[in-house]
């Protein structure tokens, strides 16, 4: 990939991410030509990056559009991360290491503090960090692989989940528990735990639909 194209795919990228795209927005070829200064064929590149991600739609003869997820759409795709991020704490267990629980406790620390704070924002940065050192880690990279499309596609919901009431103190709760069935080294405890905490998410989402809109 040329540096011109992993710019537009980069920047597009991350605005995606952070919603200054919303949803169904038109991702129009010219303008984004224009403001990066590049060819069309250019932002055509990187928009195909995007769709292979899952992150952008294009059809032939029409223009690219940030994806949106139907209910069932994003109902499915929390099914299987539950299922996914379970085996990835049950393989984590058997064989992290006391140096890794240690980095974890010091970001749940972190988390704690940026909850009291209302630093939401802060806090889902925080909540990243330990799921990249649970994903390093983890020997199965495949299931890896898969579980980073599926928190792209979901990453907005997941950020707005967090905002609901009282749910900030349940997921920091649901982390501390899991770090102690990676303490005690308990594959099938920490994989229990994981999957009540995303299947938590999901019912965040389903009671709350409307207003994460």
């Amino acid at each position: 990939m040329t540096s011109s194209v992993e710019k537009v795919y980069s920047t597009v990228r991350n605005r995606i991410l952070n919603q200054e795209y919303a949803p169904s927005q038109t991702l129009v070829e010219s303008t984004l030509a224009e403001e990066f200064g590049v060819s069309r064929n250019t932002v055509r590149k990187a928009i195909m990056k995007l769709v292979n991600e899952k992150l952008v739609e294009s059809e032939a003869n029409k223009s690219a559009v940030v994806k949106h997820l139907t209910k069932e759409e994003a109902l499915n795709l929390m099914e299987i991360r539950e299922r996914l991020e379970g085996l990835i704490a049950y393989s984590t267990a058997k064989i992290i290491k006391k140096e890794d629980i240690k980095k974890i406790r010091s970001i749940l620390d972190d988390m704690k503090k940026s909850l009291e704070e209302g630093r939401y924002l802060d806090y889902s940065a925080e909540n990243d960090i330990i799921h990249d050192i649970i994903d390093k880690i983890c020997p199965n990279k495949e299931a890896i692989e898969l579980i980073e499309s599926i928190r792209l596609q979901l990453r907005s919901y997941n950020k707005r989940t967090i905002l609901i009431k009282g749910r900030g103190e349940e997921s920091y709760q649901e982390h501390v528990d899991l770090l102690n069935a990676f303490e005690e080294n308990d594959p099938e405890k920490s994989e229990i735990i994981m999957r009540n905490h995303i299947k938590k998410v999901r019912d965040t989402f389903v009671e709350n639909y409307d207003m994460l809109l």
